[in-house]
């Protein structure tokens, strides 16, 4: 069970992009951070590293918005998986 064994965080920088988005993209973020919790492989999220970033995944909200990612390990040796960034592609530039 993925809950049970990942924390999250999100970047200053993700906060800002969110708060950028247009609402129905905001709400469709959310739907898809549910799904990322219960499963971070599901199809519906395309989940891949990020091309030339050895550290940096990327994932789909839709086909136009994504958000990157990578992961840290906690001090109590616990995944954390921390939200970089959330957008169109133009995020790619600054992962």
């Amino acid at each position: 069970d993925f809950k049970s064994k990942m924390k999250y965080r999100r970047l200053s920088s993700f906060h800002e992009d969110f708060n950028q988005l247009p609402a129905e993209i905001q709400h469709q973020t959310k739907n898809k951070f549910s799904i990322f919790q219960e499963n971070p492989r599901h199809p519906s999220l395309r989940v891949k590293k990020m091309q030339g970033y050895d550290e940096i995944w990327e994932g789909h909200i839709t086909k136009d918005y994504v958000f990157t990612f990578h992961y840290e390990t906690s001090e109590d040796d616990e995944t954390v998986v921390v939200f970089r960034h959330i957008g169109t592609h133009d995020i790619y530039k600054k992962p």
